[in-house]
């Protein structure tokens, strides 16, 4: 065997797995159907290593065997279609699959073994994930789709359009990075948003507000306060409060570590004690209610061009204070400022902490005034809780939330002490 040989044998594998994984999925899915096969288990492989074959030939000669392949994949492809769609059987899912099979079989024959492999499984995951996305897709209401096309075009069409220099007062307006701010975080809730869609308020209250708490856990509290009015279901909601206010650390902790990674060590340790202790008191709260379900879903969709607007005001406004604090007031000032935008944002401070709050050693700084931010948050929505909550939903998750502050607190000290 000599050594350009295993490159081929490698490419020849990369492709026959690919087919074998798709075909798998499509023998599956058409034997739920009942009805013939086009391709399964063994013709998707056999398609993906025509695609390849040609690939590991000379130019000439292997340009000409693709070509010639993919006319009559097609034509086979078409054939079977036909034939299905004369049958009422109309769907040309297993066709296109084939088609695109082929293509990454080719992929797969130039070398691109990793974007051949990866694609082979991001269709096996979409041909697979079919009931999902079409109870999805049967659930988004108009005004939905539209916000999901609008998050495309500030996304795709806007930033790139938008000047990369600083403005204003220290420069620091810069309009593409508070752009690129509202992106990730429009992106961040949206997908929280598909989750709690796909997964269905009926799964329970737990499961929604975990996700929900992607979204915004201060949105949760409000509606699981409402709903602790009804007696039966006050442990529940309880319960989903808590836990959406830890899954809160764990968002602060994907924002920070997505702008300014070298923050998280020593951020870790005072958003991990508050979400640990959150999700332990949830669970024990939760105990025996986990079963409630939820009619109405726990929160809309997050996302609208006007929401993105005021969030990039709401994002250069603190970037302005924090940097006002910071040259004015010291470190105190950056916490005042960190305490008092948390009542109104998390993701705002969060993210203009990480980036403009200095590389002192350890980053401790920064971190501790992320943390009055989890913790500012908190106590806000303690108060959402005794204020609009009924019964022992008030004093359970008024307790719980007051020790997870109270643990962050401490944790922001020993964070600025040891570092």
């Amino acid at each position: 065997m000599t050594e350009s040989t295993i490159p081929s044998l490698e490419r020849l594998l990369v492709a026959l797995l690919v087919g074998i994984l798709v075909g798998l999925e499509r023998e599956r899915a058409e034997a739920r159907k009942e009805r013939p096969l086009f391709a399964g288990i063994r013709t998707f492989p056999l398609i993906a290593l025509a695609g390849a074959i040609p690939m590991l030939l000379p130019a000439p000669t292997g340009l000409a065997l693709l070509v010639t392949t993919s006319i009559a994949i097609g034509v086979v492809a078409v054939v079977s279609y036909v034939r299905s769609s004369a049958e009422g059987k109309i769907g040309a899912t297993t066709e296109i699959a084939a088609l695109a099979t082929f293509l990454l079989g080719a992929l797969a024959g130039v070398g691109q073994l990793t974007v051949a492999a990866a694609a082979g499984v991001a269709i096996a995951v979409l041909l697979a994930a079919k009931p999902p996305l079409e109870r999805f897709s049967k659930a988004l209401t108009t005004e939905e789709v539209s916000a999901a096309l609008e998050l495309a075009v500030i996304t795709v069409i806007v930033l790139p359009l938008l000047p990369d220099r600083g403005y204003g007062p220290w420069n620091a307006l810069n309009p593409r990075e508070i752009w690129v701010v509202v992106v990730l975080v429009s992106g961040l809730s949206f997908v929280g948003f598909v989750a709690m869609r796909v997964l269905g308020a009926r799964r329970g209250m737990a499961v929604t507000s975990a996700v929900g708490g992607l979204v915004s856990s201060t949105a949760v509290t409000i509606s699981m306060a409402e709903r602790s009015h009804v007696p039966t279901v006050r442990p529940a909601a309880a319960s989903a409060t808590v836990l959406a206010s830890a899954i809160m650390c764990v968002r602060i902790a994907v924002l920070v570590g997505l702008v300014n990674p070298e923050i998280l060590p020593a951020l870790l340790p005072i958003l991990a004690v508050m979400a640990v202790w959150g999700g332990v008191v949830a669970w024990v709260m939760g105990r025996g209610h986990g079963r409630t379900t939820s009619e109405d879903g726990t929160i809309t969709n997050p996302f609208s061009l006007r929401a993105a607007l005021t969030f990039a005001a709401v994002y250069a406004v603190v970037l302005l204070g924090v940097r006002a604090a910071e040259v004015y007031l010291g470190a105190r000032g950056i916490y005042l400022v960190s305490a008092l935008s948390a009542t109104v944002s998390v993701d705002a401070p969060t993210v203009a902490l990480a980036r403009l709050g200095g590389g002192d050693p350890g980053w401790a700084g920064p971190a501790a005034a992320i943390g009055v931010v989890a913790v500012a948050n908190t106590l806000v929505k303690l108060g959402i809780a005794v204020v609009y909550g009924e019964g022992t939903f008030r004093t359970q998750v008024g307790a719980a939330l007051g020790v997870m502050a109270l643990l962050g607190g401490l944790a922001g000290l020993g964070v600025l002490t040891r570092f």
